[in-house]
């Protein structure tokens, strides 16, 4: 159970109590305790706890050589700038030798790719 709100399940979180629900896209916790997607709509007038799913945000570590990042070269990248200007790179080749490993570090740090991703290798868990 979660130690902010008694009774809402581990991993998540109180939406709303009352205001009507939705039907197949709001979860309200049922009279076990269990999250139950809504099949149907319902009144404005009940008290339904309506509660979503906690998304942990996706973990990142930095390319660990060139031949990890091999894969990624031919992606458009960005760095912000401290003005707050953004300035957009190129796809590019890299090579551990021209770079050194500290470049990984420094890029991961300061840099995403053009979907915002940042400038490394997705963790799987």
């Amino acid at each position: 159970m979660s130690d902010k709100i008694p009774g809402i399940p581990e991993g998540w979180e109180l939406v709303r109590i009352g205001g009507g629900i939705t039907a197949n896209v709001d979860w309200l916790l049922s009279s076990r305790g269990l999250p139950v997607l809504c099949a149907v709509s319902d009144s404005v007038n009940q008290n339904y706890i309506i509660i979503r799913k906690i998304e942990k945000p996706a973990a990142y570590r930095p390319f660990a050589n060139a031949e990890e990042f091999r894969p990624h070269r031919e992606r458009w990248w960005y760095r912000d700038n401290k003005d707050g200007s953004r300035r957009h790179f190129p796809p590019a080749s890299y090579s551990d030798k021209a770079h050194g490993g500290s470049v990984w570090q420094h890029r991961f740090e300061t840099c995403f790719f053009d979907d915002g991703t940042p400038f490394g290798v997705k963790i799987d868990e």
